[in-house]
């Protein structure tokens, strides 16, 4: 039994005690202290055996550590990261890995300086489905990739929205908070978006961040694809409804993404496929018929965890990257670029420019 790494948690919100929770059964790893400016948060931290403090630069001053979470509100990821990664300390920061290219970029270089492993939060990619989408559509099990159809859309209950940060840009709303992890992973299955096109609305809450947003994209292969996304809409068409991943909304076990290619196509996340019968060419003429590809037991943000205190003891590079969390942090904004200017973006253009 390999010696369990130390770890510290920075952000004590929603997505924090969820990994405060995970950390406290997982026998690789023992989370020896939570940071967070809220008094508020002590309370909630106080049954597990992590001390508390209000600033985190005390707890990094206090704590000997082997790595660290970083769960923040978006706009805290870089402040924090870098403090953590100058110390040394394999950092895995939730996703988005931060709020702007250049705060990214500098948390990337800090992390190079400093010889720190920095691992992203797009804990999506350890869903075993995804394994298995992947390997499909690479093997060429709907032929060649045409297109993909992705829809998110939730009804978030008002108080979610009492976090200011939640509202304003550039941290908030619901492209940086949620569609960024349905943007990643188009990236990882479907390879990398080289321009957007998007509309989008904040007609339905009235806040400064939007609401609703369709995007078109294009793929570096030459696909394309859609993105339709709203948190101000009930429905049972989301990868958290799909998958029941998250203990707090209810499962509905549909599909919201479908891979469509020129052999067949694929439904996310319950894996079904479509195809011919083998033998038969493609033509609509041809009755086309689906079976559910195997999948084993989902358990994403706990096989995440364990996967970084790997990371933490040098025994594997991270699984999505900073360079990687970049190009997503980057996709997204430039949907919320689109929307905002009405025109289509370039990603590499906004990747490669020091614009905020």
């Amino acid at each position: 039994m390999v010696e369990p790494v130390r770890l510290a948690l920075f952000g004590a919100g929603g997505i924090g005690m969820r990994h405060l929770a995970l950390a406290e059964e997982e026998p690789e790893c023992v989370l020896v202290a939570v940071a967070d400016p809220l008094a508020a948060a002590a309370p909630a931290t106080g049954r597990y055996q992590a001390r508390f403090y209000r600033d985190y630069r005390e707890l990094l001053a206090r704590e000997q550590l082997d790595g660290a979470i970083v769960a923040t509100p978006n706009d805290a990821h870089a402040e924090v990261g870098i403090a953590c990664v100058e110390r040394g300390l394999p950092v895995l920061v939730e996703k988005p890995i931060t709020d702007t290219v250049a705060s990214a970029r500098a948390l990337l270089a800090a992390a190079a300086q400093h010889g720190a492993p920095l691992a992203v939060g797009h804990h999506r990619r350890f869903d075993p489905a995804i394994g298995v989408a992947r390997d499909a559509i690479r093997a060429g099990r709907i032929g060649r990739l045409a297109a993909v159809q992705c829809l998110w859309a939730l009804r978030k209950h008002d108080a979610y929205y009492d976090a200011e940060w939640r509202r304003m840009r550039p941290s908030g709303g619901p492209a940086l908070i949620n569609l960024i992890h349905d943007v990643d992973l188009l990236r990882y299955l479907c390879g990398d978006v080289v321009s957007v096109y998007a509309e989008g609305g904040s007609e339905l809450r009235g806040h400064e961040v939007e609401d609703t947003v369709a995007a078109t994209l294009r793929f570096a292969s030459g696909a394309v694809g859609t993105i339709v996304a709203s948190d101000a809409t009930p429905s049972p068409w989301s990868w958290e409804c799909g998958t029941g991943e998250n203990p707090l909304i209810p499962p509905t076990g549909r599909n919201c993404y479908r891979f469509l290619g020129t052999e067949g196509a694929l439904a996310l996340p319950r894996l079904d496929l479509w195809r011919h019968d083998d033998g038969v060419p493609a033509s609509w003429h041809a009755t086309i018929r689906a079976r559910t590809l195997a999948v084993g037991p989902r358990a994403a943000l706990k096989d995440q965890l364990r996967h970084f205190c790997a990371v933490v003891r040098r025994e594997r590079a991270p699984r999505v990257s900073g360079e990687d969390g970049l190009r997503t942090l980057a996709t997204t904004l430039a949907i919320i670029e689109s929307m905002d200017r009405g025109a289509p973006i370039v990603v590499e253009t906004l990747q490669d420019s020091d614009r905020n």
